[in-house]
């Protein structure tokens, strides 16, 4: 089974990882209708017209008709009226829903954030009570962290929960709460004394429980994003989400596996991007030609078709690991739950980054290709407009960022993870002049460089860490650079790997210009990183030693986006 934060110690072997290719029957059915049902009933011009209104009501019928088609409980028990199936299929789910921005909002955050934490730590009675309403559309639910003081920092909810005999008496505010405008049911995070955070199970026709200020946004407009007033409301006590000074552990796991969702979701988006720009730039003519023919926007659509391969490989492998975690133990062990989830935290954290600031790419470069007309409202401007959200969504991208590396050190120095071993190997081998040379074979030559690559960030942390210690976490523009290596190194293992199940000309073509990118940008990131950690002499035998570990040949960029960009004309 694999651990997470392995992906940055050097291997010879690549990991064996879940590919789209891997999906069976049953998943690729499922992918079939979903996106079928979506074609049909969510992105047609009038029904996306209702939705950007933000006709509630009808974005609700929408829920429930897809309940009928079981895709509100895919990763709920089959006992308490869902279908039971995998963290897979969720992913599959969740990127043919992004294909409208608002009502992914809407579907992501009832199936994820505010049924989830009912799956995994509501009692039995919970479950029954709750899980089939929200399974049906009968409900619809909402998840209530975020406050005025309390954002990034979860710890800062001044929200309150006072036991009371047996109920707790809940004050306080949540703010852009998506769904709160049309929830039944809340998840809430409140402060108990002497515990601290704690999540509840509230349900919006207690008294006391008032919904207010519809928020207008930039993007994903017809979601619902408000404020939620909980004043003296009682809360009985079996409404107790978990156990009492639990909440801050199933915010964060939760969120983890929201995060991993998000990403998904913008592969979705960016699938559509793509789609969007390439029958643009085929229909478009300028000069007497097709724009497609031009080598300017050739290098966007090679380079946004790089992207996608790229977010497909971080996707489908990290739900791969979440399922064989979550897979291998009990459905109702809550604590064994968490623990599983937790293995894969920086994963989630480095695949939300990734995915969310990729598609924030394709969109951009998709208006730009459509020029003008791309700047005018409807697709792609909506697109370009929903995107944003993502990289505030599920914990900021610079909170995600330090939380990656702060989880990978902490692994490493509670001895679950060999990073100082594995660094004061390369150390040792980096003084000692390479002879080996370029393997022919492309799989074996990228690896070969991905672990040079392994190995410079591992000098860099390594540096960074002896430099800095326990005080590490409050340097974080250091952080924020390291985070960018994990991430850039995670995305080459995952597209590399992804490569070497599924070797096609096509594929090779994208993962040369993935690892194009990604190893000029550790080379770079990492001899930013070097002088924020050491000076004189052993600031310059440490970039002596990374110079070493990044002779490799780049490739021919404008060849490869031109093969690449044939190819996918070729397909239609």
């Amino acid at each position: 089974m694999a651990k997470g934060g392995e992906f940055v110690i050097p291997s010879n072997n690549l990991p064996a990882v879940f590919t789209v290719n891997d999906l069976t029957d049953e998943q690729r059915l499922i992918r079939d209708t979903i996106r079928d049902v979506v074609a049909k009933t969510i992105i047609t011009a009038d029904v996306i017209k209702i939705i950007e209104s933000k006709d509630f009501g009808f974005s609700r019928g929408l829920m429930k008709g897809l309940a009928e088609l079981g895709f509100l409980g895919t990763e709920i028990p089959e006992i308490y009226g869902g279908q039971g199936l995998d963290k897979i299929t969720g992913a599959i789910i969740a990127e043919e829903i992004a294909r409208q921005g608002s009502f992914a909002c809407t579907f992501l955050a009832h199936t994820g954030i505010g049924t989830l934490p009912i799956r995994f730590f509501g009692t039995e009675e919970q479950k029954k009570k709750y899980l089939p309403k929200l399974v049906s559309g009968e409900w619809v639910a909402a998840y209530c962290l975020t406050e005025s003081g309390a954002g990034s920092d979860a710890g800062g909810v001044k929200t309150v929960a006072i036991k009371n005999n047996d109920f707790y008496i809940l004050n306080g505010t949540k703010i852009f709460v998506t769904n709160g405008g049309f929830a039944d049911l809340f998840i809430v995070f409140a402060q108990v004394k002497d515990f601290g955070l704690t999540a509840f199970i509230v349900e919006k026709s207690w008294p006391s429980v008032n919904v207010r200020g519809e928020e207008h946004k930039i993007g994903i407009q017809g979601s619902s994003t408000a404020s939620v007033d909980f004043d003296n409301v009682v809360v009985p006590e079996s409404n107790l989400l978990g156990e009492t000074g639990k909440g801050f552990k199933i915010a964060l796991n939760i969120l983890n596996l929201g995060r991993f969702k998000l990403a998904a979701a913008c592969l979705g988006g960016g699938r559509m991007g793509l789609e969007q720009s390439l029958k643009y730039s085929q229909e478009r003519k300028q000069f007497g030609k097709s724009i497609c023919k031009f080598g300017a926007i050739r290098q966007k659509l090679a380079l946004m078709a790089a992207k996608i391969y790229a977010m497909e490989s971080v996707v489908y492998r990290t739900a791969g690991h979440l399922e064989e975690a979550i897979g291998k133990v009990e459905a109702n062990d809550s604590k064994a739950i968490l623990k599983a989830i937790e293995e894969f935290v920086v994963e989630c954290s480095l695949v939300k980054v990734f995915c969310s600031e990729a598609l924030d790419f394709i969109v951009d470069e998709n208006v730009q290709i459509h020029g003008g007309s791309g700047f005018c409202e409807g697709n792609p401007e909506r697109q370009y407009r929903d995107s944003r959200i993502n990289r505030i969504f599920e914990g900021t991208n610079e909170i995600n960022r330090l939380l990656a590396v702060g989880m990978l050190l902490k692994k490493a120095a509670m001895g679950g993870l060999p990073l100082m071993q594995a660094i004061k190997r390369i150390v040792g081998e980096s003084i000692t002049p390479s002879m080996q040379t370029e393997p022919e074979d492309l799989v074996e030559r990228l690896t070969y460089h991905l672990n040079n690559a392994k190995k410079a960030v591992l000098l860099a942390a390594g540096s960074a860490y002896e430099k800095y210690n326990v005080k590490l976490e409050e340097h974080q523009i250091l952080l924020m650079a390291l985070s960018d290596c994990l991430i850039n190194v995670y995305v080459m293992e995952s597209s590399l790997a992804a490569l070497a199940k599924n070797k096609t000309d096509s594929n090779a073509d994208l993962v040369r210009l993935i690892f194009d990118d990604g190893l000029f940008s550790v080379e770079r990131l990492v001899r930013e990183i070097i002088p924020m950690c050491a000076e004189g002499d052993i600031q310059r035998t440490t970039l002596a030693m990374v110079r070493r570990l990044f002779k490799f040949t780049p490739v021919n960029k404008e060849e490869l986006c031109n093969q690449v960009v044939e190819t996918l004309i070729q397909r239609g």
